[in-house]
């Protein structure tokens, strides 16, 4: 079977139209046609039902099926082609999220410069969203992720590393800066400073406030960690942050939530369970896995 028929009728089933797939893969229109057939004869099946006109296409139950397993195929395809070009060159990808990068990972640093990797690692940042995504498409080998609930993907292999609750922020001059622990529900008129939608904090956030049954009073969302702090520092507003993220430097105070059975800002290291280890990636999985023991 061919690999490109497959890739044919997939785009056929998702545009209706010869004309256009033909286009999309700039190929003629016959060039499409043959390789229907092609899968038809081979699925001793009907995939695809035109019409007498050849205007309108109807996909078949075994078309259905089959685009079901295409889909799948291509993805495959495709990560396969990009782990190889990953081998080739002799690096390591490595997805690393600002908050782990700028309070964890520094703990970690001094036994790549040891080990001699700093010089094969490919860094990515950005949210561990994103980031999740990136190793699921093969876009990155490993990454450090943070998350607030078990944190579970099919195809993943994820080893946790550390824990950290979470806090509410505020300056050092803050009429709650005394408080030895606070509750969401005495927050409510507070005005917050917060993290956006790509950060763990935003689901995190939702959940203390959700369970307090709070509808809080958001001023201000940043990407920015630092942002965030200035402005906290400032008083625009009290933060919600990881523990981890907050120094003696930064001039604030961090107060425990008074919630039983609260999430935890959680670090967990994550790979693609079918990938091919190199000792390349094996001896820095082990030192990423191994690092706080």
């Amino acid at each position: 079977m061919n690999t490109r028929d497959l890739a044919y009728f997939a785009q056929l089933v998702e545009l209706r139209n010869f004309t256009q797939v033909a286009a999309h893969f700039g190929v003629t229109q016959p060039t499409i046609t043959l390789a229907l057939k092609r899968l038809e004869d081979e699925f001793d099946a009907r995939l695809i039902h035109r019409d007498t006109s050849h205007t309108r296409l109807t996909v078949t139950t075994a078309g259905r099926q089959l685009y079901q397993h295409a889909q799948a195929i291509t993805r495959e395809l495709a990560l396969a082609h990009t782990e190889i070009d990953h081998l080739r060159e002799e690096k390591i990808r490595f997805g690393l999220p600002p908050i782990i990068g700028n309070y964890y990972f520094p703990k970690i640093a001094a036994k790549l410069v040891t080990v001699g990797l700093t010089e094969q690692l490919v860094t990515q940042g950005g949210g561990s969203g994103t980031l999740l995504t990136m190793v699921q498409n093969g876009s990155l080998d490993i990454a450090l992720l943070g998350h607030s609930g078990p944190l579970s993907a099919p195809g993943l292999t994820v080893t946790q590393l550390a824990q950290a609750p979470f806090r509410i922020v505020v300056p050092a001059g803050h009429p709650l800066a005394q408080q030895k622990s606070l509750a969401f529900t005495a927050l409510a008129d507070q005005p917050f400073v917060v993290l956006d939608e790509g950060y763990v904090h935003a689901r995190a956030f939702r959940w203390f406030t959700q369970t307090a049954g709070v509808r809080p009073n958001i001023v201000y969302r940043s990407n920015d960690v630092g942002v965030v702090k200035q402005m906290i520092k400032q008083g625009v507003g009290i933060g919600f942050l990881t523990q981890i993220a907050i120094t003696a430097a930064d001039g604030l105070v961090a107060i425990p939530i008074a919630q039983t059975d609260q999430p935890r800002f959680t670090i967990s290291v994550a790979r693609r369970t079918e990938q091919v280890m190199t000792p390349l990636l094996t001896t820095f999985a082990d030192l990423l896995t191994h690092s706080q023991k």
